[in-house]
């Protein structure tokens, strides 16, 4: 009688059983979301967007080339200068053409005009350019009359021509216009105090003039600004094969920084930031302060010689100057001494080795701490025991700055006294302090260093063999058209950055679903959106200095959303430390009460088992 059962087992006891597991099925959802971490929304479509488009495209600004064939008489028709500018678009063309990366930072290579001005004519031919450019009236303006005087005076002859009260739209050109001016050498040879006895003799002695140095009978001089000019024996029926390749060499010169059609600069990514900031670091080290002590007033220097410079680059970076004395600082190399240059020397082969990082504490700037830049420039002066200290180039021949540079790091310079005669030699340390006079040829290696570290050669070097010379500002030590090179350049890298940086963002924030957005994460992810759209628009209108801020913007708003701090907390807080914190204090009860249950339904189909028997 025990296995039947004669009536209906009860369910109450079972609802109460289950009961128990009500408040986990309402309450851990409750708890999930109460413990859900807050998440600003983020244009994931915008960013993949930006990411495809960076991906497949290079945000790049146009170049343009105005070539202007100016002459006192009329020698050229308008079908000849048709002809003329089809061949040199062509040319430039065929320059750049072979390779896709040749076109580098301008928007298919170089739009090209083409002018024919005379005192009575001026025809135009070749594309259209999208900016005013300079209009004609060289000839009227007088300069076939600085032709024949300094390139120094000449290229300022003609900026002031392109910066005219009533050429003022040129002004506020801000790059990628570069001009070419191209004319006759005997016209020039015409003027009284430049016989055309003197070329052909070799008596032209206007050293100053690159026409009086050129071995080739022309002359190709690439500014300070943004023009050229070119000066050479030339007709209608020669000018294509004499004039054409030197403009399309001009050309790459302005697009490349070398007009070697396989010739670019090294470096792509420019020593800075993210936020396109560094730090210029100057010591003055000295090696042995038993032996003499140098000492300097940094600021006169800095105004003198450092200041301009960082004018210049201003629109490309933003550099701040810092200074400092350091005291028994050796090198980590030993020099030998060699009689027959009567100098102590350092070998090139050891010149990675010079450092001393365990003596020279360089590292001393507060404003360097987190993700800013930071570039040395160290001025080694030698002891009384390696005086004078040369560096020996391969060839054994004495270097002619003694400096060298590391990329990414800076660049050290040896400084040797040359004034011994008024430090005095008694028992005690002799203190002298540099002049800027003395520092002069310090502080033109160390420019020099400084456009090697950005990319460019140290030097804007002449080839009188070819007959090829460019001018270099004294006070800035760059020219305009090679801040224009590093501007591209600049913008290329940030809307690179900027695009990479938003999609790794991107990607985190969706692998992790418990990183906390902020809300000011996500206005960052949005204005750097925005930038970026800006500056691809800027380019699209020319704009240099408007795209290069916007890209810069855009970069540094991604970098500044990916390392919030917030952000970076969640990366030792993962789902696992959850579960691994909670699963202690539910997982016993909830064992128990379903463990309840499973016993309960259990009985309760038992009973049930008994009383269909029973029936039965």
């Amino acid at each position: 009688m025990a296995d039947t059962r004669t009536t209906k087992p009860g369910i109450k006891r079972l609802l109460i059983t289950i009961t128990t597991l009500l408040p986990f099925f309402f309450g851990i959802p409750l708890w999930l979301n109460s413990t859900q971490v807050y998440r600003a929304p983020l244009p994931f479509k915008d960013v993949d967007a930006l990411g495809s488009w960076a991906s497949e495209n290079t945000l790049l600004l146009p170049c343009r080339l105005n070539v202007i064939f100016a002459s006192k008489d009329e020698f050229l028709t308008k079908p000849e200068l048709d002809s003329v500018a089809s061949q040199l678009i062509l040319h430039v063309q065929s320059l750049m053409g072979g390779n896709s990366s040749d076109h580098e930072t301008c928007q298919n290579g170089f739009n090209i005009q083409v002018k024919y001005d005379t005192e009575n004519v001026c025809l135009t031919s070749g594309q259209t350019l999208d900016s005013p450019t300079w209009p004609c009236g060289l000839v009227k303006y007088g300069f076939f009359n600085s032709a024949q005087l300094s390139d120094d005076i000449l290229d300022n002859v003609l900026w002031n021509y392109a910066n005219k009260e009533e050429n003022e739209s040129t002004v506020q050109d801000e790059g990628g216009l570069y001009t070419v001016v191209v004319l006759r050498k005997s016209q020039i040879e015409s003027l009284d105090s430049f016989s055309k006895d003197d070329v052909s003799t070799g008596g032209c002695t206007n050293e100053q003039s690159s026409i009086c140095k050129s071995k080739t009978g022309w002359s190709t001089v690439v500014g300070k600004y943004r023009h050229a000019w070119i000066i050479g024996d030339f007709n209608s029926s020669t000018v294509e094969s004499e004039v054409v390749p030197r403009i399309g060499d001009v050309a790459l010169t302005f697009l490349r920084g070398s007009r070697s059609a396989s010739g670019r600069s090294k470096a792509r990514n420019l020593p800075l930031s993210a936020e396109g900031e560094a730090i210029l670091s100057f010591s003055l080290l000295n090696a042995d302060p038993d032996t003499w002590i140098f000492d300097w007033d940094f600021e006169e220097l800095k105004r003198q010689f450092f200041q301009p410079v960082v004018e210049a680059l201003s629109g490309i970076a933003r550099l701040t100057i810092e200074s400092q004395v350091l005291y028994y600082t050796p090198k980590a190399v030993q020099s030998r001494w060699d009689a027959s240059l009567n100098a102590h020397v350092v070998a090139v082969k050891q010149l990675p080795f010079f450092v001393n990082s365990n003596e020279w504490h360089l590292d001393t700037s507060s404003a360097a701490a987190g993700r800013s830049k930071l570039l040395h420039f160290a001025i080694y002066v030698p002891g009384g025991g390696e005086y004078p200290l040369h560096f020996l180039r391969k060839n054994d021949q004495l270097s002619s700055t003694d400096g060298f540079t590391s990329p990414g790091w800076g660049g050290v310079v040896v400084y040797n006294p040359t004034n011994l005669s008024t430090i005095s030699s008694d028992s005690h340390s002799s203190f002298h302090r540099i002049t800027p006079k003395e520092f002069e040829s310090i502080a033109g290696v160390i420019v020099a260093q400084l456009r090697t570290l950005f990319g460019l050669p140290p030097i804007l070097s002449d080839d009188p063999e070819t007959g090829y010379f460019s001018l270099s500002p004294a006070r800035t030590g760059f020219a305009e058209w090679e801040l224009d090179l590093l501007l591209r350049r600049r913008a290329i890298s940030d809307m690179t950055a900027a695009a990479s940086t938003l999609m790794s963002l991107s990607r985190l924030v969706q692998k992790l679903s418990s990183m906390v957005i902020m809300d000011e994460i996500g206005e960052q992810v949005k204005n750097s959106l925005s930038a970026a759209a800006a500056a691809r628009d800027h380019a699209a209108h020319g704009a240099y200095r408007s795209t290069a801020e916007s890209a810069s913007k855009a970069a540094s708003l991604a970098e500044a959303a990916f390392f919030q701090p917030s952000i970076m907390s969640v990366l030792y807080n993962p789902t696992e430390h959850h579960l691994a914190i909670y699963t202690p204090f539910f997982v016993p009860v909830l064992l128990h009460a379903v463990l309840a249950v499973i016993k309960e339904a259990s009985r309760y189909r038992g009973e049930w088992k008994k009383f269909k028997q029973k029936k039965e």
